[in-house]
């Protein structure tokens, strides 16, 4: 049986799907604290989006989590932290591996 879904169609949803990703909050102290995303890496059916918080912010400050956000604000995906940042960067990655089945059958 042929593929039903066909490979243009997924490459127009990772893109679409990584498209909706427009920035990122970042919970530091109880404070929620807006972040660039710093990198978008697309590479088959997998979105990697990546916060970078840098050596001079937040330096002994506890992070407690991380969520990114669409163009309104509404939060697309979190993930809690329990981290105490020290002087060195720190990077915070979301991994999305996009999945689909179809079927076709006849009435």
């Amino acid at each position: 049986m042929a593929d039903v879904i066909k490979q243009l169609l997924l490459e127009k949803l990772i893109n679409n799907l990584s498209g909706h990703i427009k920035g990122a909050w970042v919970n530091i102290g109880g404070v929620q604290t807006a972040y660039p995303i710093y990198n978008t890496i697309v590479s088959g059916m997998t979105v990697r989006k990546y916060i970078y918080i840098t050596e001079t912010q937040a330096v002994g400050k506890q992070l407690l989590g991380a969520a990114l956000l669409d163009v309104d604000g509404n939060i697309l995906a979190d993930q809690p932290l329990t981290v105490i940042k020290n002087d060195k960067g720190f990077l915070i990655a979301f991994e999305f591996i996009l999945r689909l089945e179809a079927s076709a059958g006849g009435v």
